[in-house]
């Protein structure tokens, strides 16, 4: 890892969360671009559930759980998952339900049969960012860079939702430079909202940065399960499950290395 203990730690948590953010770019490249059918999108969609999933409960769960406590942690955990959960099902009632499906499947909204969709579904992207670059920006300033196991997950999960997302976002007919524009926002929101995430959690009492990981995890375990895994499910390869076990495990192996 580059040694970037020279800068502020809101500086390193930008460039290590737009390095990231790239992973949103390729995948929505791929999206529109790369012949992947619907059987195809989801097994990366499971593969991007399981890594997201164990760089949430093994990294940052467990980390919550040993300097906060349990009950602490677990708390902090149900928050996370409540206020993702929340903010998500207003969503779903704005035509953004959809907005991580291939289009194959289920197809989103276009702008033409639901006006207003276009919104809801580019909101929703950036809700989905929020755990993300919450974690970024809390690692940095806790340990000084987020591990390299926890930036490996966030760049193939953001792969993951990107492609899935922008191949229904291309079927519902929005424009190429449309669905770039949107992910193209989303990795800046990501790198800015880690740099701001960071240079507040300088600010913190000692301890806080723990509890506020497994709120995020909370948000980012709900935000898998809610737009993640019923793209991966449905109509799927009988071995995804197995392949989001895969998933989890590649996670597992690059923090036990860490």
């Amino acid at each position: 890892m580059p040694d970037f203990s020279g800068f502020p730690p809101w500086l390193v948590a930008c460039l290590w969360s737009g390095l990231v953010s790239l992973g949103l770019l390729l995948g929505a490249f791929a999206g529109l671009y790369a012949p992947l059918k619907h059987r195809g999108i989801t097994s990366v969609m499971a593969a991007g559930a399981g890594i997201l999933i164990a760089a949430a409960s093994l990294n940052l769960v467990v980390a919550a759980v040993r300097d906060a406590g349990a009950m602490r942690a677990g708390f902090a955990l149900v928050a996370g998952g409540a206020m993702y959960s929340l903010a998500n099902f207003w969503l779903a009632k704005h035509a953004a339900k959809h907005r991580k499906r291939c289009g194959e499947c289920v197809q989103q909204p276009t702008e033409k049969g639901t006006p207003g969709s276009g919104l809801a579904i580019a909101v929703g992207t950036l809700l989905d960012a929020v755990p993300e670059a919450a974690v970024l920006g809390l690692e940095t300033a806790r340990i000084g860079a987020p591990g390299a196991g926890l930036l490996v997950a966030f760049a193939l999960g953001n792969f993951a939702e990107a492609l899935s997302s922008a191949s229904g976002m291309g079927i519902a007919g929005r424009s190429k430079r449309y669905v770039f524009g949107l992910w193209a926002m989303a990795a800046l929101a990501v790198t800015l909202l880690a740099g701001l995430s960071a240079g507040l959690a300088t600010f913190a009492p000692p301890g806080i940065e723990s509890l506020c990981n497994a709120f995020a995890a909370g948000a980012l375990i709900a935000m898998v399960v809610e737009t993640m895994v019923p793209e991966a499910t449905h109509d799927s390869s009988p071995f995804n499950g197995l392949i989001a076990v895969l998933g989890f495990l590649a996670v597992m192996l690059l923090l036990a290395g860490a």
